[in-house]
């Protein structure tokens, strides 16, 4: 009963330019308004603001005119190139965790919101879900997120600033070691079916996100993924059908690789993830709440068709 629609063809992609803004330039409306707020947390390597994001929440503003749109910032207040490096460096579970702390401090969206997270802002977003909540996400859509984690490091764009060159190097040089994990935002997520024992036993953040702690023991409701997701209204990842980036690119829809052998693919419906439902997927899907949504293009492609405009007509903006 997984929801699956394919979507027109999308060719947007976020600009990695971003101007230094305030702290008051996050509230980017002042107008009364009957539309549900929106949050929006952007990818690896971008901005709060940058022109690419400040573009799409403009389309969103002239969509829904008065609507109150945040963008996470982290660290809030940094900038530009302080944000870009948290992309990288940092732990993922303590931005999460300012993550919560910045939303929960916004007046405007103490009667909830939904929720966009561009590639790996999905999973800190997935994280808010989860472990915090309040104010409460009510539909959550996700773009190219590797909701099970990646088996290869994201490639740095072309040219490659020293920033990624340097994390990709620091990963490559022990991707499960404590410092990795700990310093490291790609590490956070890294899953290799092929080193799962070592994903389990030094990995906290995408293990304890999918329930997966639950295999390691002692690690209590933070490693079983704190309440889950059955509470949303609607959840909505949205994969890329010719992602290069996420390796898989499946991993988008909770698929991943099969253990024994790379070249297989296990679909969510295989998963104990799913099957024993230990995040809520099976039951959002079953209430039919679960919409596994496809963009045809690379990894971020939004545009072309008008494939992130449409998802947001459709699930953005209903109070």
């Amino acid at each position: 009963m997984i929801t699956r629609i394919l979507l027109a063809s999308c060719l947007w992609t976020s600009s990695l330019a971003a101007s230094i803004v305030s702290r008051d330039q996050l509230v980017l409306s002042t107008i009364e308004t009957k539309h549900r707020p929106l949050v929006i947390w952007h990818g690896l390597g971008d901005t709060a603001l940058s022109d690419g994001i400040s573009e799409f929440i403009d389309d969103i503003k002239t969509l829904y005119p008065g609507i109150y749109v945040h963008s996470v910032q982290v660290p809030e207040g940094g900038t530009p190139d302080e944000e870009k490096k948290a992309g990288f460096y940092g732990n993922a579970t303590e931005q999460g965790e300012s993550g919560c702390e910045q939303l929960a401090n916004i007046p405007e969206l103490s009667n909830g919101f939904d929720a966009m997270g561009f590639s790996q802002g999905g999973l800190f977003l997935r994280y808010y879900a989860q472990y915090c909540n309040d104010p409460p996400i009510k539909n959550l859509i996700t773009f190219g997120t590797p909701h099970y984690g990646i088996a290869a490091l994201i490639p740095c764009p072309t040219p490659p600033s020293l920033t990624c060159l340097l994390a990709a190097r620091a990963a490559r040089a022990g991707i499960y070691s404590t410092w990795a994990q700990s310093h490291l935002v790609q590490a956070a997520y890294f899953r290799d079916p092929a080193r799962f024992d070592e994903f389990l036993s030094t990995n906290t953040f995408l293990r304890n996100l999918n329930g997966e702690g639950r295999l390691v023991d002692g690690s209590g409701q933070v490693g079983q993924g704190g309440q889950g997701l059955s509470h949303l209204e609607n959840f909505i990842p949205v994969m890329f059908d010719a992602d290069r980036t996420v390796s898989p690119a499946q991993s988008a829809h909770f698929w991943t690789y099969d253990f024994d052998d790379k070249t297989l693919l296990v679909p969510i419906e295989k998963q104990k993830l799913y099957t024993q439902d230990w995040i809520g997927l099976k039951s959002l899907d079953e209430a039919g709440k679960l919409h596994l949504e496809h963009c045809p293009g690379e990894h971020m492609d939004l545009g072309t068709g008008d494939c992130a405009m449409n998802l947001v007509k459709k699930w953005v903006g209903d109070m």
